[in-house]
């Protein structure tokens, strides 16, 4: 019995020490690599984030990756150097990228100062172009993509690259004729770039409207159309003066398709819950937002993401019911063996006692008849022995309180027995020493 229990205490030990292992595994934070273009707003944002994770002890935890630009962070998923990649619609798209969630939607937006005369993109042939400087080839390629639409040549455009403090210079001293610039509409940046050309050129700017950036959505996936509405560069007089349709692109976190579907959706999960604290210190921040769930989108989203989005995740219990309910069903199958071991050690030792008592009760009734002293003495003698056995320390633990209280009362009545009967014997001694009268002599 004894080996049995020692058993007992390993295999419980054993239970508690998986469960801790288990726990530890389950809980411990997942550390997602992010690649993100280096001194951007992106970063602001995802550094806020990740700062955030780590201070409320969250299941996620962000390390940033700062790359050049938004193809190196493209590459770095695709190389499985990152979890997590910071990217545009435009710009090298990794294959095995899908979408967490959209940071932001940026226009191209094309002005002109108030007197260059300029009013739709065919107008731009043989002029400059000032573009600023967010991204050079990305944006380059996206005004490329905007003057094929119109069929006007590059060749025909020329570019100059610019940062915002050099516009205002470019646009007085004419060596350009309109501006590109790309930002999500109201946004800080653009907001300077409007307010830059109203200044320089006297008067509320131009707008360029690209009015086919529906058709070019259409055929080309990547780019988007955008409609910037009225006044959304604000001015006493509202800039733009009306609405107006242009191409637009969408920068995203994605995910490699890797990436398990609940780590996909935590993520997703907790920048929305923290959007607007982090958009207290990063005003951009406010415009993420969670990616369309459309089957058969041509950007794709995670799975997890999409599952979260449409309230479709399964709990814990649901993914693993099925393993709860076959390791319940082994744990009772070896709980229901144990316990016919323990029966059946228990049944072994039982009935050993039993035999004792059954022993002792015999040695008391042959002790009321016995013959002599001599075989009282054996009586007596085998009485120990069966109290030395009973007293073992595995048949102590196996009885219980009723049979220990049997033998008790059964050795005692034996005690008993063997003294009445010794007495009794004594006594018959006594009665058969015969009579010698006493003979007197003269």
């Amino acid at each position: 019995m004894r080996p049995f229990i020692f058993a007992t205490i390993l295999g419980g030990l054993a239970a508690v020490g998986s469960v801790a292992g288990a726990v530890y595994y389950f809980e411990r934070p997942s550390i997602l690599r992010v690649a993100v273009p280096r001194d951007s707003e992106d970063q602001a944002i995802l550094s806020a984030a990740a700062t955030g994770f780590a201070d409320h002890r969250e299941a996620i935890r962000l390390k940033l990756i700062p790359v050049a630009d938004l193809a190196e962070a493209s590459r770095a998923l695709e190389d499985g150097h990152a979890d997590l990649a910071v990217v545009r619609s435009d710009v090298s798209l990794p294959p095995s990228g899908q979408t967490v969630l959209i940071l932001r939607h940026s226009a191209a937006v094309v002005l002109a100062p108030a007197a260059s005369g300029l009013s739709t993109i065919d107008d731009l042939r043989g002029h400059r172009i000032g573009i600023l400087q967010s991204g050079r080839e990305d944006n380059q390629r996206l005004l490329d993509t905007a003057l094929a639409q119109y069929e006007v040549s590059s060749a025909t455009v020329k570019r100059i690259w610019l940062n915002l403090s050099e516009l205002r210079g470019a646009i007085e001293q004419k060596e350009i004729d309109a501006v590109f610039a790309v930002g999500a509409a109201g946004s800080e940046s653009l907001m300077d770039a409007v307010s830059t050309v109203a200044i320089a050129g006297h008067g509320a700017p131009l707008f360029l409207p690209i009015a086919d950036a529906k058709a070019i959505a259409q055929r080309l996936p990547q780019f988007e159309e955008i409609n910037v509405m009225r006044g959304a560069f604000g001015g006493a007089q509202p800039k733009p003066a009306e609405d107006f349709d242009t191409l637009g692109v969408s920068t995203r976190l994605v995910a490699r398709d890797s990436l398990s579907d609940e780590t996909a959706a935590e993520v997703a999960r907790l920048i929305l819950a923290t959007r607007s604290t982090i958009a207290e210190r990063i005003p951009i921040a406010s415009r993420i937002e969670p990616p369309a769930t459309d089957k058969g989108a041509a950007l794709p989203v995670h799975p997890g993401v999409v599952a979260f989005l449409d309230d479709e995740q399964e709990s814990f219990f649901d993914k693993y019911s099925d393993v709860f309910y076959i390791g319940a069903m082994c744990l009772s199958v070896l709980g229901t063996g144990l316990a016919a071991v323990a029966t059946r050690l228990a049944r072994h030792t039982a009935t050993d006692a039993d035999k004792i008592l059954r022993r002792l009760i015999e040695i008391a009734k042959l002790a009321r008849c016995a013959a002599t002293t001599s075989l009282l003495d054996v009586y007596e003698e085998e009485a120990d022995e069966l109290l030395a056995e009973a007293l073992t320390p595995a048949t102590v633990h196996a009885l219980s309180v009723n049979r220990m209280g049997a033998l008790s009362l059964a050795l005692m009545q034996l005690r008993h027995a063997i003294a009445d009967r010794r007495q009794s014997l004594a006594q018959q001694q006594l009665t058969r020493v015969p009579f010698a009268p006493r003979v007197v002599r003269d």
